[in-house]
């Protein structure tokens, strides 16, 4: 089974991430309700630690929201032989859903924008 891929990273969420890890693999900022890829990591194992930094825009600053961190520990999602990107996507109330795929496109993203729009 290959160990190596990308990271695909989805945000859900009304605030900037400043940065987050996949086991220590950096996955790149997101703007809120944006998305982003990195490349090329080793991401084997049993258990995936999923850290991440909240950010904050202009406005929500002069509201005086502040910087947080957060983590995250959830089984390594089952692989198959094709799988090349590791899909994080990043829920409302600090929640994170982790899926494997061949290509860009990650099996939750339907049934996830329905859930939660996207529409920043």
């Amino acid at each position: 089974m290959p160990e190596g891929g990308s990271l695909r990273g989805y945000s859900y969420i009304d605030r900037p991430i400043y940065s987050y890890w996949v086991n220590d693999n950096w996955g790149g900022n997101l703007a809120a309700f944006g998305g982003g890829t990195t490349c090329c990591w080793s991401l084997g194992g049993g258990s995936v630690e999923v850290v991440w930094i909240l950010s904050m825009s202009k406005e929500q600053q002069e509201q005086g929201m502040e910087q947080e961190r957060h983590s995250v520990t959830l089984p390594m999602p089952e692989r198959s032989r094709e799988d090349r990107y590791l899909h994080v996507h990043f829920l409302p109330e600090n929640r994170v859903e982790l899926v494997w795929s061949p290509d860009f496109g990650s099996p939750l993203t339907d049934k996830l924008e329905q859930e939660y729009p996207r529409d920043g």
